[in-house]
């Protein structure tokens, strides 16, 4: 965990996958982009400027992972970056990629260097790219860095350009491999915690999704307070959508519960006889008047 954050009740993890190319048609040089992420003072001899962001206090891990690394050359930051910018001709050549990720709170700076390496060295490094792996250990948000090259290594330099690394569909595989790593790491740890590379909607999650704030500078401070604020609100609305849940699904209980104590209990009843038929009696013929009993007939 991060030993200069303020320590959480509930530390926990949050997805956060980001992919970048960085070419030259916006400004960017390879080794001004290593030196910055590194915290080092680096010279390109491209340009002959040297980049010096050594007093970038927050790099906690760095460190080069290359598919050859009997090559001498590739795992010096400086001879890399140049050698990447030497090799492109171009005024709007790309220069390298980036992929930034999140890493847990909640699991210690050993586990998650480890987690990092495995997952790049797995991912980027099996595959021919060379991964500049930088780790900022920033108060509450460790998150690291990682420039991958877009060239074939050679024992003599750069060789072609690899077009299947450029391949959009690949990020989405990327992303979803990130999720899973992070998540078996921390079911290793005994975690309950998860991560998720989907979006709400494509969990079938109607929540509101908050907002990236990221770092406030004096030119967008007031843009940063209010994502802030949002992202506030957002949380609330999140916090009560659950209570109401929970409540709900105790009102469900106690009804059931309450349901079965007031069914009545299943009792003996005898049989009862079925009631008496009466026959019907036949109607008594009265005699006619002048007739005496006895008497016989008269003519």
């Amino acid at each position: 965990m991060n030993s200069r954050a303020t320590p959480k009740e509930k530390p926990g993890a949050i997805f956060h996958f980001k992919c970048k190319v960085y070419g030259r048609s916006t400004g960017a040089n390879g080794v001004k982009l290593a030196a910055y992420r590194a915290g080092e003072r680096l010279r390109s001899d491209l340009t002959g400027r040297i980049h010096n962001y050594r007093r970038k206090t927050e790099v906690a891990f760095k460190t080069i992972l290359a598919p050859d690394a009997t090559i001498p050359w590739v795992t010096d930051r400086s001879l890399l970056w140049n050698a990447v910018d030497n090799g492109e001709a171009r005024k709007d050549a790309q220069l390298a990629r980036e992929v930034e990720v999140a890493l847990p709170l909640a699991l210690s700076r050993d586990i998650q260097i480890e987690l990092l390496t495995a997952w790049i060295q797995e991912t980027f490094v099996s595959q021919g790219m060379v991964a500049d792996i930088c780790l900022h250990d920033k108060p509450g948000n460790p998150h690291a860095h990682v420039l991958l090259t877009l060239r074939e290594l050679q024992p003599t330099g750069f060789g072609l350009k690899i077009r299947k690394w450029s391949d959009p569909q690949l990020v989405e595989t990327w992303r979803a491999s990130w999720a899973t790593a992070v998540s078996r790491t921390l079911e290793k740890a005994d975690l309950d915690i998860r991560i998720d590379h989907r979006s709400n909607k494509r969990q079938g999650s109607s929540a509101t999704p908050t907002k990236h704030v990221g770092r406030a500078t004096p030119w967008n401070g007031e843009k940063v307070a209010a994502v802030s604020m949002e992202n506030q609100l957002i949380q609330i609305e999140r916090s009560l959508q659950e209570q109401k849940q929970e409540q709900k699904k105790a009102a469900q209980i106690a009804a059931a519960q309450e349901q079965e104590t007031q069914a009545p209990s299943p009792t003996f009843t005898s049989p009862q006889r079925p009631p008496r038929v009466r026959r019907p009696r036949h109607a008594r013929v009265s005699p006619s008047q002048g007739f005496v009993r006895g008497s016989g007939p008269s003519f």
